[in-house]
């Protein structure tokens, strides 16, 4: 019996031995109308929280007996008793086993994760959810979070998708560091990390040790500026990390066009699009990829200028979530741009683009698709068609000829003079886009009159409310 103690009393001797110094960073416990933050410990690999704090948190009478080194918890006529350095919990005198013993360190007593999940939730009829770093208790409601990056050209883009409309601020006065705030709490993030590294971004890490939602962002000395882009109701954040540089546009955003009646006689929705919900505009060119140009004039500076005037009338008409893939002077190519609308989910993808023509006395126009059977065969696997990245047009290519033939009709009618046939081309930014999309270009920038008329504000605004109306016919 002697051996049996002086084991028993090595092991536990051993297993506090092993304790790694608590981290600086708390651990929160979130109710419904509160919240509480402790300080963790590590023991052994295992994270142990501070029981005392909790129990007195939760108001409940509580008997630290010392002498037998002992501690009860009380809630009603429920009872719930643990020892030092045992694994085994006694509630309502039935025995209950927890991966890990109980300790008693410094007048402090501390408990592993699964005490709360198996022990006090049982007298108490509080449920515990644990989540890596934090734990919800009873029916508190944490919208999920769901963080995305990629590289995009000069640009390093964050997405952030919250389940509730919330605010989003950021503090990058650390050239080394940016914390992004989250004006909501608790958060149920579907992961901590987001495993992305580049020329501007180091590491993405989600925090809420203190109780309040974070995202800290590693950043490199590269990174010029940090700009949050709001969505969909404030549910979605796009954070762009700006690479030094990357010219700064201070335009403020063009006036929204007046609304226009609704186009009668609506075709049926398009398979893809019967839910329209995000679009993605695709200014053309960008950075030291001018485009074409005339005397003061740039197709970069142009296609913005458009884009942006077309988000603002798609947002206001249609309700619709519209992301531009470049919102400043920067360089993107063309597999970059489709990936914005690949991982945003899109269901329309527009490329806006200005034309040129040697010809000085040209005006025409044309509405793009893509090449029917670019690429050639594809070979069934498995009973399946595999579609390699490039080749994604495939998937909504009739739609995409659906939506470039209303659009041709709804420019026809309102821009007399000025033809815009539907033609087939192999464009890289076409390629690999999995939703309906177009290539639209516009004018010929050679022609005096064309280049006049395409920087005048009022002709911009018929260009944008007749494309809004095109695509209000793909809703049902």
């Amino acid at each position: 019996m002697k051996k049996l103690c002086l084991l028993a009393a090595l092991c536990a001797a051993l297993f506090i031995s092993g304790r790694v110094s608590g981290a600086d960073a708390g651990f929160p416990i979130y109710f419904e109308n509160a919240k509480l933050v402790v300080k963790p410990e590590i023991v052994n690999r295992s994270t142990y929280l501070p029981l005392i704090e909790i129990v007195q948190f939760l108001k409940l009478p509580y008997t630290d007996a010392l002498a037998l080194e002992t501690f009860t918890v009380r809630s009603g006529a429920s009872r719930l008793v643990l020892t030092r350095n045992s694994g085994l919990i006694s509630i309502n005198d039935q025995i209950v086993l927890l991966r890990n013993p109980i300790l008693r360190e410094n007048d402090r007593w501390l408990v592993p994760i699964d005490f709360l999940t198996q022990g006090l939730s049982r007298i108490t009829g509080t449920e515990f959810r644990y989540r890596s770093g934090r734990i919800f208790a009873g029916n508190v409601q944490a919208p999920e979070l769901a963080m995305n990056a990629q590289s995009l050209g000069s640009i390093t883009r964050l997405t952030l998708r919250v389940g509730a409309a919330t605010r989003v601020s950021v503090n990058h006065d650390d050239p080394k560091r940016a914390v992004i705030q989250i004006d909501k709490s608790p958060l149920d993030p579907l992961r901590e990390t987001v495993d992305h590294k580049d020329r501007l971004v180091r590491s993405v890490a989600y925090d809420d040790s203190d109780g309040t939602s974070r995202i800290v962002v590693e950043t490199t000395e590269d990174v010029a500026d940090v700009r949050v882009t709001p969505a969909e109701g404030n549910e979605i954040f796009f954070v762009d990390f700006l690479r030094k540089g990357t010219p700064v546009t201070t335009e403020p955003p063009a006036p929204e066009p007046a609304p226009a009646p609704a186009a009668p006689d609506r075709p049926a929705a398009l398979p893809n699009a019967s839910k329209l919900r995000v679009v993605v505009l695709d200014p053309g060119h960008g950075g030291l990829d001018s485009g074409t140009r005339s005397p003061g004039l740039s197709e970069k500076d142009l296609t913005l200028a458009i884009a942006r005037r077309l988000r603002g009338a798609l947002q206001s008409r249609l309700g619709v979530t519209v992301l531009l893939t470049r919102d400043a002077d920067v360089a993107m190519d063309s597999e970059a741009r489709s990936a914005v609308a690949n991982n945003n989910q899109a269901n329309l993808f527009i490329s806006i683009h200005i034309g040129y023509s040697a010809n000085k006395l040209d005006s025409g126009s044309s509405v793009f698709v893509m090449k029917e059977d670019f690429g050639g065969p594809v070979t069934p696997t498995s009973g399946h068609l595999f579609l390699p990245w490039y080749l994604g047009y495939r998937t909504s290519h009739q739609s995409s000829i659906q939506f470039a033939k209303i659009l041709q009709d709804e420019l026809t009618k309102a821009i007399p003079g000025w033809k815009f046939p539907v033609r087939n081309a192999p464009l890289g930014v076409l390629s690999s886009a999995t939703m309906p999309g177009i290539a639209l270009e516009i004018g010929n920038l050679n022609n005096n009159v064309n280049a006049q008329t395409l920087v005048d504000a009022g002709f911009q605004n018929r260009l944008v409310n007749t494309i809004v109306n095109a695509v209000q016919q793909l809703t049902p």
